[in-house]
């Protein structure tokens, strides 16, 4: 479907503009043995107030494999969401994205198409599980790449010391992965991956909306709500680019809210091979994780 440029987008995140909107999908999460690999719904909404940034909030939920149907990472993002039931939020984050410099390839020969740009990217990310980053990155056509120059932590958090993350559309769906080094663990290692489409319309059927039927927990839009009053922003429907386990409250790809030990979100080209879920671990109490 076709993109139209946002109104009112501040010409230096032009080169952003693509991951304006909002996006839902699937993914899987892992991490060794601390984090089971298991299949996840996923939310990303990116937006604007008009200034040379972007914001992005990203919500993770665990899934009821009991209500939901088999899928495989060739799945389109919004149709697999559409097969899942999320069970409850395992983690949430939010993020600033800013453009910090531009550069231009050198042209490969004469011809061809002129090169496209290079953007430096920085980005700042928090999560309610007590940890905040700063990264370092580029984006350039529809593909960025980030990692963490710092991350930090409250005396009480996981401790994570390390992140980086892919974000690319491919197929109309944006897709993205993140390894993180955690727990003790000094090299990167996979943790999270997602495959979502872009919605359109709010009237669409939301998935996350049914978030816990049953159980007494939030609705994806209700915990949406909450983060946005502590201060988190608008739930975004889905990873990650966001990520780490929760202990208490909503979730996204790297800012936990579940269980205060678990890891953060992935990445996305690079994704993790497609899991049946049917056979996929039942979802993890971000709770056990303690």
């Amino acid at each position: 479907m076709a993109f139209t440029l946002p109104d009112d987008l501040a010409p230096e995140i032009y080169p952003l503009a693509w991951l304006v909107g909002r996006w839902r999908g699937y993914g899987i999460l892992t991490y060794g043995e601390t984090v089971p690999e298991q299949a996840v719904v996923q939310e990303m909404v990116f937006d604007h107030d008009g200034g040379p940034y972007l914001r992005q909030v990203t919500t993770i939920w665990t899934v009821d494999s009991t209500r939901s149907e088999d899928l495989d990472f060739e799945t389109p993002g919004r149709e697999g969401a559409a097969r899942l039931t999320p069970a409850q939020v395992w983690s949430t984050e939010t993020s600033y994205w800013r453009p910090v410099g531009q550069e231009v390839p050198e042209a490969d020969g004469v011809g061809g198409p002129p090169p496209t740009p290079v953007t430096s990217l920085e980005l700042v990310s928090t999560d309610p599980a007590g940890h905040v980053a700063v990264w370092e990155g580029w984006i350039q056509g529809p593909r960025a790449q980030l990692t963490t120059q710092a991350v930090g932590r409250t005396r009480t958090a996981a401790e994570v010391t390390e992140m980086s993350r892919m974000v690319g559309l491919v197929g109309g769906d944006l897709m993205w992965t993140q390894d993180m080094a955690a727990f003790g663990a000094e090299d990167l290692r996979t943790y999270a991956s997602g495959r979502l489409g872009r919605i359109e319309d709010d009237t669409e059927e939301d998935t996350g909306r049914e978030t816990g039927a049953g159980t007494g927990r939030e609705t994806g839009d209700e915990a949406g709500d909450d983060a946005g009053r502590a201060g988190t922003g608008p739930a975004g429907r889905a990873a990650g680019p966001t990520g780490q386990p929760h202990s208490t409250g909503p979730a996204g790809p790297t800012s936990p809210t579940g269980p205060a030990d678990a890891p953060p979100a992935t990445h996305s080209a690079d994704a993790p091979p497609a899991t049946g879920l049917a056979d996929a671990p039942p979802a993890t109490d971000p709770d056990e994780l303690r």
